[in-house]
């Protein structure tokens, strides 16, 4: 199961990939990025940039059992994210912003899950996520109010982009469960002295 870096994984491995398998026409002199807001006040001048604008908890799976370890020791359960993402082409001509979209999307489209192997590679610690695992990418349109609040920060300037979100991203806990103590003796007085 994924540590506490799959966070900075992700994101990683998404640029990574665009990046190593632009379409050549494209990739000359073109960027991929990781942005921070603070990035959009001077951004670059032609490429793909990957903000994280958003994390939430995913709330189907938050009854999730114990995790147990290759040793059979049971760990607290996983905590499952949705890390949404703003992916932005720049470029100075609106028809090169259109194809590099219109690329950067279809790609995307066409990975769907990224297994742990494909995520690991763009990692400096090689386990960041176990074998087996992989996090789901999809196209997601921003809600009316996140949309309303990247126009008001980015209204001078409002850039071709669109969202995604990588679901299931699951942190796991270093925490051992804590089992009860064993019964050692029984105690059936409950109901004694009780008048009906």
């Amino acid at each position: 199961m994924a540590s506490d870096r799959a966070i900075a994984t992700v994101g990683r491995a998404i640029v990574g990939l665009m990046k190593d398998h632009c379409r050549a026409d494209l990739a000359r002199g073109a960027d991929f990025e990781l942005y921070g807001p603070q990035n959009f006040d001077n951004p670059m001048g032609y490429g793909v940039s990957l903000m994280l604008y958003r994390i939430a908890i995913n709330a189907s799976p938050r009854n999730r059992p114990p995790r147990m370890t290759a040793t059979g020791n049971k760990m607290r359960p996983s905590l499952p994210l949705d890390l949404h993402y703003l992916l932005t082409v720049w470029a100075s001509a609106v028809d090169t912003q259109h194809l590099m979209l219109g690329w950067a999307m279809r790609f995307l489209e066409d990975r769907g899950v990224l297994p742990a192997g494909v995520l690991n590679a763009y990692d400096a610690e090689p386990d960041t996520f176990g074998a087996g695992e992989g996090v789901e990418l999809i196209c997601d349109p921003l809600g009316l109010q996140d949309y309303l609040q990247i126009w008001d920060k980015l209204k001078t300037r409002m850039p071709l982009s669109v969202s995604y979100v990588a679901r299931m991203v699951l942190l796991d806990s270093k925490l051992p469960m804590s089992a009860p103590a064993p019964v050692r003796t029984r105690d059936s007085s409950a109901g004694e002295g009780v008048v009906p």
